[in-house]
């Protein structure tokens, strides 16, 4: 079988389409950046798959080529017989007609793990000390993570007078820097400069993150947040 100019030029879009839908899901999927455009791509290459293979539909069964490098029988088999024949277009169509779909996966899957969350991309977060103080009971410190295009954040973290840890929340810190003040007894003081609104006593809900905000009435400490202009 031999493709047309035609077929030659659809079969290239189909398996363009294949590969890039293929290797875009995976990113998208690995990365998390949108999940709009994770069902696109993929799309795209569930798509190009089935062109594909209708186009190669036609292709008749030659049988995969295998090559056999024992000394005294050394070189290649198709239909467990002895190929002497070049290889052709039937040969590599066929060849890409079985093995396309194992392509994709394995292209799908290098870029997911790729760009998954162990990949080298979140290794842009940097995590930097901003502020520490030691009071009766222990000591606190104060950590930025700066998370570059995601924005930042502050893990406010205290130690007892043993520096084992006994208590960790999450606060904003892309709008205004945190800045820890003092610990007395049981309450926490932190304050910002220059906080987005005009509120000078902030409450939990402008700046405590996630489960810290969610378990707030659990917390072993009473903090206080003040915005300085």
């Amino acid at each position: 079988m031999k493709l047309t100019g035609r077929k030659s030029l659809f079969l290239g879009i189909s398996l363009i389409m294949s590969f890039v839908g293929a290797l875009c899901a995976g990113v998208m999927l690995g990365a998390g950046l949108n999940w709009g455009l994770f069902a696109v791509f993929a799309s795209m290459a569930v798509l190009g798959s089935v062109w594909a293979s209708k186009i190669l539909n036609a292709v008749p069964d030659v049988g995969l080529i295998i090559k056999y490098n024992f000394p005294k029988d050394a070189g290649y088999y198709q239909k467990g017989k002895r190929k002497t024949t070049p290889v052709n277009d039937n040969d590599i169509l066929y060849h890409l007609k079985m093995f396309l779909p194992f392509i994709q996966i394995g292209m799908f899957v290098f870029a997911a793990v790729l760009f998954s969350g162990g990949g080298k991309h979140q290794s842009h977060v940097v995590q930097k000390q901003i502020g520490f103080i030691s009071f009766n009971d222990g000591q606190a410190e104060l950590v930025i993570f700066d998370q570059s295009a995601y924005g930042s954040y502050a893990d406010l973290r205290i130690y007892n007078s043993e520096a084992e840890h006994i208590e960790s929340i999450h606060i904003r810190a892309e709008d205004a820097t945190p800045h820890l003040d003092s610990i007395i007894g049981k309450d926490v003081y932190v304050c910002y400069h220059d906080f987005p609104g005009d509120d000078s006593i902030l409450p939990y809900d402008r700046v405590l993150l996630g489960e810290s905000l969610l378990e707030h009435d659990n917390l072993k400490f009473n903090y206080h947040f003040r915005n300085i202009k």
